[in-house]
Formats: structure tokens, C-alpha cells, sequence
């Protein structure tokens, strides 16, 4: 019988897993020299529930419908709502194997609540809402077999882990408690996946390690000499390091779970790199005339969508890593005003005007811009971004939510400062007994269909992806 166990590690970055770190990082650095390993580009954006959604279909964002974690109902300016799998009517691997009668374990996969039936068992995902009564499991009465075993169920959004110093925001928790918090909380959830492995029958394994992307968010300053605020007498320079070595090591616990001739992928949904300061962009856009309030402000605040005069306004923006433009477009939004024979112009002029904006300290920026009519084509393209924009490459992130900063640049956004962006590449190792050495690079789309591939199992025909390693072989 043909097995595939799949990790996820979220956000782990090949810059070091690949390159300084692997010494260090015994149970990877083996998959590697037993396997094929690549540098995994992401989707755009490189957001968790967006590259994890299109890992697991196999299907760009512009067919998923993901691109943030909140979106617009009915295209309104205020009506916004977190995503859910209800968002998603793509199928996932998991649902594909089921028709195959092919049973799987999912373990903490983002945008798997609410839980939609299928053949296997699966913890939800750390958007799960909290409460005794949402159902996080499925069956639902694995729960109880777990609170049986483990005495007490983690829960699979990260409260147990907010809860270390009462704060809802882990940016503002010290480090200290940040550090005990994570390494805890992985350990119950590797112990959970451990549980499942030996106890549950399964073809298909795929579980992510979400906290690593906290891990990366909490503690990159203090360990990138490229960093503006690197310390190199910093008690936490070795913190993030330390962290993915306590996860390779439970990655070979994992791995001591598993049949010996059972296909190994280990990956990530996105790299990290250093955000050394914000452009904030809807102070820019006020400032610029394509966003009118209709009040002026006279102080530093939080901004919503009710402050804005819809009939003048002709763009708006969310995001904090990259820029999501909108077009306020008649005949599409409620209240718009940009006649659509005039859409193109506006998107070059933005174009042009975005990329000229310069760092705080005058340097000229890596700016990127990637436009609706040429990135994201697809069945939900009418709800994308018209442009998204990476400023310096995502080396400068996004503040959308305060406005009335004295100058273009801030750390802060509203729910605080961060030291690092999410970037466009990945890691995937597969250890399959045939593909070997280093593929180079792989796209997001590739992942799906050679899990199926490796499950030998009819990729869907409107997979766009190739199947790593079978033009190796």
C-alpha cells in the first residue's frame, strides 16, 4: 500500500534551512542527501491561507478566490468577514483521495473550518473560531479520543499559546513568554500528529507546523546581519536558529512513526525576509487625491472604510506586507465612480507613481507591481486585487490602517510593529526513492498533483501544475 507523509513547516525560509542551518539540522539534511530537494515559489501574495489553499488544490489564487484573510461581500467597502473553507469550492487533495477511497489525516491545514466530510480524520486549522461547541475534529468524536489521550485538547487557533500573558496580539508579549509559549504548544501539536500516525490507518498525512511563522515574525531582526536592527549582543540571536533545530528534531520523531518505504515531502507555503519599515499607503493615497475623507483628521488614528467619501474617491488599499489596490469601479463597487473605459489608465498611472516612491532614507526601492489583467486570471478573478504591489520587493511592507503619520514611513500598523515580511520562496525536499539531488526551483502549483502523482491516483485535468521529478526520472 502506498503511503505519502507530508509536512508543512510555515514560513521556513532556504536561505539558512538550506544553507548555514543544515549542519545543524540533522533529520532535514538527510532527506536532502536521500532525496530531491528545491526552492518553492509561492503564490502572489505569499500570504499562509493563500499559498496553503493553492498547495493543497493545486490551483492558483486567481481560482481559489483566496488572496487575504478577510474579503469584501458583495464587493462592499465595510461588509468584511475573515475567510472560512467555505470560501473555498476548489477540492483539495485530501477530498480528491476520498473519491479514491483513500484515507487521510489533516492536521492543522489553514482554511479547514468549518469542516467539510470526507474519508480520514483531521484538526482544523488556526482560524478555527474558539468555543467547546465548534466542532475542530473530524470525526467530531475524535476530540473526545484526544482529550481521552492527552488530557487536554490544544486548541488549533493558537489561544492556548495568546494566553501566556493575556494579550490577543503575540507582538506585544515579551519575548520570553513568546519563546516558552511556542516551544510548548509545537510540542503538544507534534505529539497529536505522532498519535494519529501510529494510531489511525492512512495513506495521505499532511500536517503544518503554523507556529514557526510566529517564530519567524517574533524573533528575524535579531538573527539577519542585513537587518537595520540587528544586535549581534542580542540575547536572542540564536533564538530562531535554536527553534528549527527543536523542529528538526521532531521532524525525526515523526519520521521514527513512519513505514519504511513511505514517501516523504517536507515544505513550506512561503520564505521570510527583513521588513525594515512600512510605506504607509493610504496616507499616500489621501495625500495623492485618490482617496477623499469626509472629514480631515488631525491626529494619528485607526482607519475604517466609513471615514471615506465614496463619491470622490477612486482607489483604496488593504494589507501590511504587500498592497492590495482597488479600483473604486462603477458598475462593480456600490458607491463607484471610475468609469471602466478609464480603468487601464488609472492602473498605469498608479504603476508609475507606486514605483517612484522612494525609501525613508532616499535609496530607490525594488518595487514590484503586479496587475489583475496580467496575474491573475481565473474563475474568481473578478473579486482579485486590481494591482498588488511589493514594495522593495516585500523588504519594505504595507501600513493600511493608521493614517495621519507625520511622515511616509512607519513600523507600526494597528495591530503593531513587525520586523519581517513574508517572501516568494519556499522550501520542498521529497525523499520518493527516485527523484535525487537539487531540483532547483518549483512552483506552488507542482505540489498537488505530484502528491497525487506519488499516490498514484488521476491528476484533474485542469491541474496546471507538473509533477516534480518525473521528467528527472
Amino acid at each position: 500500500m502506498v503511503k505519502l507523509f507530508v509536512l508543512g513547516i510555515d514560513g521556513a525560509f532556504p536561505e539558512y534551512v538550506f544553507g548555514e542551518w543544515l549542519e545543524e539540522m540533522p533529520n532535514i539534511k538527510k532527506l536532502i542527501e536521500n532525496g530531491a530537494y528545491a526552492r518553492l515559489n509561492s503564490t502572489i501574495p505569499p500570504l499562509s491561507a493563500t499559498a496553503w489553499t493553492s498547495i493543497t488544490t493545486g490551483k492558483s489564487p486567481a481560482d481559489t478566490g483566496i488572496f487575504e484573510y478577510v474579503y469584501r461581500k458583495k464587493f462592499s467597502y465595510d461588509d468584511l468577514h475573515v475567510i472560512t473553507s467555505k470560501n473555498l469550492n476548489e477540492k483539495t487533495i485530501w477530498t480528491i483521495a476520498s473519491e479514491f477511497k483513500k484515507k487521510s489525516i489533516i492536521c492543522f491545514v489553514n482554511l479547514t473550518w468549518p469542516i467539510k466530510p470526507f474519508n480520514g480524520y483531521l484538526i482544523s486549522d488556526p482560524l478555527t473560531p474558539s468555543g467547546n461547541d465548534i466542532q475542530s475534529t473530524h470525526p467530531k468524536e475524535l476530540k473526545e479520543e484526544l482529550e481521552r489521550v492527552f488530557k487536554e485538547l490544544p486548541p488549533p487557533n493558537f489561544s492556548q499559546f495568546r494566553d501566556v500573558s493575556k494579550k490577543s496580539n503575540f507582538r506585544e508579549i515579551p519575548k520570553e513568554d513568546v519563546i516558552k509559549g511556542i516551544y510548548e504548544l509545537t510540542e503538544k501539536h507534534i505529539n497529536i500528529m505522532k498519535y494519529l500516525i501510529k494510531n489511525k490507518e492512512w495513506d495521505l498525512f499532511f500536517g503544518v507546523i503554523g507556529l514557526t511563522d510566529r517564530m519567524n515574525h517574533a524573533f528575524w531582526k535579531y538573527m539577519d546581519k542585513g537587518h537595520r536592527k540587528y544586535d549581534p549582543n542580542s540575547k536572542f540571536q540564536n533564538t530562531l536558529k535554536d527553534y528549527y533545530k527543536f523542529i528538526d528534531k521532531k521532524l525525526g520523531e515523526l519520521l521514527e512513526e513512519l513505514e519504511e518505504d513511505t514517501t516523504i515531502i517536507v515544505l513550506s507555503d512561503h520564505g521570510i525576509t527583513r521588513m525594515h519599515t512600512r510605506v504607509n499607503l493610504t496616507d499616500w493615497l489621501i495625500k495623492e487625491g485618490y482617496m477623499v475623507l469626509k472629514e480631515p483628521i488631525k491626529d494619528k488614528c485607526e482607519f475604517n472604510f466609513n471615514m471615506v467619501n465614496w463619491q470622490k474617491t477612486k482607489v483604496f488599499a488593504i494589507g501590511a506586507y504587500e498592497g492590495q489596490i482597488f479600483i473604486n469601479l462603477k458598475g462593480r463597487e456600490p458607491e463607484g465612480v471610475v468609469e471602466k473605459e478609464k480603468y487601464e489608465k488609472l492602473i498605469d498611472e498608479l504603476e508609475e507613481k507606486l514605483k517612484q516612491i522612494k525609501g525613508d532614507r532616499g535609496e530607490t526601492l525594488k518595487t514590484k507591481v503586479f496587475k489583475k489583467k496580467e496575474h491573475f486570471k481565473g474563475k474568481c478573478e473578478d473579486i482579485a486585487p486590481d494591482m498588488i504591489i511589493y514594495f522593495d520587493d516585500l523588504q519594505y511592507g504595507c501600513n493600511t490602517t493608521l493614517i495621519g503619520n507625520e511622515t511616509l514611513y512607519s513600523e507600526q500598523t494597528a495591530r503593531g510593529s513587525d520586523d519581517a515580511a513574508h517572501s516568494r520562496q519556499g522550501i520542498f525536499i521529497m525523499k520518493n526513492g527516485k527523484s535525487k539531488g537539487n531540483l532547483s526551483e518549483i512552483s506552488y502549483l507542482d505540489v498537488a498533483p505530484t502528491i497525487l502523482h506519488e499516490l498514484e491516483l488521476e491528476i484533474p485535468e485542469d491541474m496546471k501544475g507538473r509533477v516534480i521529478g518525473k521528467d528527472k526520472l
